[in-house]
């Protein structure tokens, strides 16, 4: 199994960065969490097709996490895709889903395919799909609106992407977390519901974490600055993400 940082830039974007969406590719089918800007483009680099996507989910609704889903869509129907699309979101988020799907006029398209929606109650822990070695979980975010992270369980691996949020005591409680894909829009004072990597680096027990890796990141904030200033045993485990970093777990 392969974690792919498709996006690791913050709402703003970047100059070399598209805004934060991830990819889990897995023998079982690949599972993307959020679309970003240009996913068409980001698989064509990753020598994937669009039918190897089997299932979205929307860690929240804000338009830098959702915005790609019209272009995805149209690419798997000029990709001639027949087999069912399933697409995850808070319970809270369905009409609005709904909704932009109805204005895109979806129902319209001569597509083969169908897109099959699921909900889940954002605001407690709760199992969003299992496939083979391969188990993703969501637990409440600390953000603006319904907001989920995710914990992926993969054989004896545990993988946490924070999605959007403030410090997350939930995050703590995870016994033993392999990687902590965790958003620092800033690196020293952190903005409303949003996390710095100050921040992350002074709360979270590093005991139970062994790397941790920043997404959601601003450019010319001084993360490299911040991390100088670590002590040793935490700068070894964080590090800045970059567009398109893999990460295997097999």
């Amino acid at each position: 199994m392969e974690l792919i940082l498709m996006g690791t830039a913050c709402a703003a974007c970047g100059v070399d960065r598209d805004n934060t969406y991830l990819l889990f590719r897995d023998a079982s089918g690949s599972t993307l969490v959020d679309v970003g800007g240009n996913p068409l483009g980001k698989l064509k680099k990753l020598d994937m097709t669009t039918g190897e996507i089997k299932r979205i989910i929307f860690t929240h609704f804000h338009t830098d996490h959702v915005y790609g889903l019209p272009s995805l869509l149209w690419g798997m129907w000029m990709d001639g895709r027949a087999e069912a699309l399933d697409i995850y979101c808070a319970s809270a988020c369905e009409a609005t889903l709904r909704g932009w799907l109805e204005a895109l006029q979806t129902g319209t398209w001569p597509i083969l395919f169908d897109i099959r929606i699921h909900t889940f109650d954002w605001e407690r822990p709760a199992e969003i799909c299992r496939g083979g070695d391969l188990a993703i979980s969501s637990f409440p975010s600390l953000h603006a609106g319904p907001t989920v992270g995710l914990k992926i369980a993969y054989k004896d691996r545990t993988i946490v992407y924070s999605a959007d949020t403030m410090l997350n005591a939930s995050i703590n409680e995870v016994p033993r977390v392999d990687l902590l894909v965790h958003e620092a829009t800033t690196a020293r004072e952190p903005l409303p519901f949003h996390s710095s990597l100050q921040g992350v680096a002074g709360y979270y027990d590093m005991s139970h974490i062994d790397r941790i890796v920043l997404v959601h990141v601003t450019d010319r904030e001084p993360y490299e600055e911040v991390l100088e200033e670590l002590p040793e045993e935490k700068r070894a485990k964080i590090s800045i993400a970059s567009d398109l970093q893999v990460f295997s777990f097999d």
